[in-house]
């Protein structure tokens, strides 16, 4: 079952969309958003990130570009629904899996789902099938590090890199840590606490006021938008 998002200013497409969701025996709603700022700041609390994310583009406040560029890396998949076709370019620019413009039918609504969801079945599969991330070295450009999951202790961004903090080393990559999340977000392990840190709660050695202090005698303070990483402990 596939978990999904809703963000659209307009109530009546807010309407629909749930209910073309709610016909879909593969997709769950998990919530809708009216509000661009109120799901900016919720969705950026997630500590998993969500499968379908549905956007509307023209809202007060904040467009859907501008809300999917901070959001996208909360998100699995990315669709936009709009009613102009004047915004198809940035959604490419922004890697958007889909486009609908609005109206769009519940039949069409399903065969964009079908489309997408079968172009990534295979490699969804074969991810969740694996214990190990494979990346590319920092210090040797030519080098790529196999590294299993349950070796690391905490994974660190810095800038257009990544410091990956493991049992035996520290390994420095070239990555983001929106890329990383989506690599290893089927696994429930791993907690994003900071915007510039994931941890994995097997290597939690304790929380002392606002920060985790990890295994390997690692300090790391928890985000102010990640509050709710206390509710998988107290």
């Amino acid at each position: 079952m596939h978990t999904s998002l809703v963000v659209d200013d307009d109530l009546s497409s807010l309407e629909i969309i749930s209910e073309y969701i709610s016909s879909q025996s593969n997709i769950k709603l998990i919530k809708t958003f009216s509000d661009p700022l109120l799901a900016l700041k919720e969705i950026k609390k997630l500590t998993k990130p969500i499968d379908i994310l549905f956007i509307d583009i023209e809202m007060p406040m904040m467009n859907g570009i501008e809300l999917a560029k901070l959001i996208k890396h909360k998100a699995r998949i990315l669709i936009f629904t709009t009613a102009h076709t004047k915004y198809a370019f940035d959604s490419y620019e922004l890697k958007a899996d889909g486009y609908l413009l609005k109206p769009f039918s519940s039949s069409k609504f399903s065969q964009t789902l079908k489309t997408i969801l079968s172009e990534t079945k295979n490699y969804l599969y074969q991810k969740t099938e694996r214990d190990f991330v494979i990346l590319k070295s920092k210090d040797q450009k030519t080098k790529f590090i196999k590294t299993h999951l349950k070796d690391i202790i905490a994974i660190e961004s810095q800038n257009k890199e990544i410091k990956i903090y493991t049992s035996d080393e520290i390994i420095f990559a070239y990555n983001s840590l929106s890329h990383i999340l989506k690599l290893i977000e089927h696994i429930d392990n791993f907690v994003q606490i900071h915007k510039s840190y994931i941890v994995s709660q097997n290597h939690i050695k304790g929380i002392e006021r606002k920060y985790v202090l990890l295994s390997n005698n690692l300090k790391i303070p928890i985000g102010r938008t990640y509050k709710k990483f206390y509710d998988l402990f107290f």
